[in-house]
């Protein structure tokens, strides 16, 4: 669609990714797209084109249709007809509004203070930044680095959701009740690909696949990076035991103590019976 299209070109010219805050300057082209009457435009546009052809492959999954996806962002329809069970931080600067006519409203809250995204801590707590209600039009803007929001759902709702590529390693998921993270997930499905991979190579433990898992080893992710050098040891102890001392200057805290607890494990005394 033209609308959609000229959207996107606009987007392109204003935001960087390598200057993350010029997602921000995108927020007057996304409010012009705030319009009840759009989500239904938009899906009816997709049923036409599937009626006309098939075989069409559009972009979509259970509750979303992907409107525009690029490298560096998306713009998308969101339904959501249930509350989360969990509080979600979000790896991704979003903007936010609802389409449906109705107010979309929540709880929004403060990322707790000595917030690491790659460093998960059960032990931290988001701070309550009080509730907010959107009438329709507005846009809620979520910043990766400082906010979480949680919405109220009484019925099923329609989102339209810029969101940049993930800014953030992890998405971090919050008990409601206690406001303490209980997990957290790869913020890009491809690591948690990665990380399944190296585990299902090691649990075949064929040769072959030395020298992937090794690659694996010096991934840039470090959830990566642990997964394989867990991996290694079933393929080569000698080349496990390498990886491992190395693991002890890592650059992530997470990975050095694992590495030394394995290494520390290891090196334990048998005690005999």
């Amino acid at each position: 669609m033209p609308m959609i299209a000229a959207f996107a070109e606009h987007v392109r010219e204003r935001y960087k990714p390598d200057q993350p805050e010029s997602f921000w300057a995108c927020t007057p082209l996304f409010r012009r797209l705030a319009d009840p009457t759009f989500a239904g435009q938009m899906i009816n546009h997709t049923l036409h084109a599937l009626n006309c052809d098939p075989h069409h492959s559009g972009d979509w999954s259970a509750r979303q249709i992907v409107l525009v996806r690029e490298p560096a962002w998306t713009l998308s329809l969101q339904l959501i007809d249930r509350p989360r069970r969990y509080i979600h931080s979000s790896p991704s600067h979003l903007l936010i509004t609802a389409l449906s006519g109705l107010p979309l409203s929540g709880e929004l809250y403060d990322l707790p203070p000595g917030y690491d995204n790659a460093v998960f801590d059960p032990s931290l707590k988001l701070v309550p930044a009080g509730p907010f209600k959107l009438a329709a039009g507005e846009i809620l803007a979520i910043d990766a680095d400082c906010h979480a929001a949680d919405f109220r759902v009484e019925r099923p709702m329609m989102l339209l959701k810029l969101a940049t590529a993930p800014v953030q390693t992890l998405e971090w998921l919050f008990s409601k009740s206690t406001l303490h993270p209980w997990q957290a997930n790869d913020a890009d499905a491809a690591m948690t690909n990665l990380r399944v991979g190296a585990y299902v190579l090691g649990r075949l433990a064929h040769q072959s696949s030395l020298e992937p898992i090794k690659t694996l080893t010096a991934h840039a992710n470090q959830n990566v990076r642990w997964a394989a050098i867990q991996s290694l040891g079933r393929l080569s102890r000698a080349e496990a035991q390498k990886v491992l001392r190395a693991a002890l200057d890592d650059p992530h805290p997470t990975v050095r103590h694992a590495a030394k607890q394995v290494i520390d494990e290891a090196e334990r005394p048998v005690r005999k019976s």
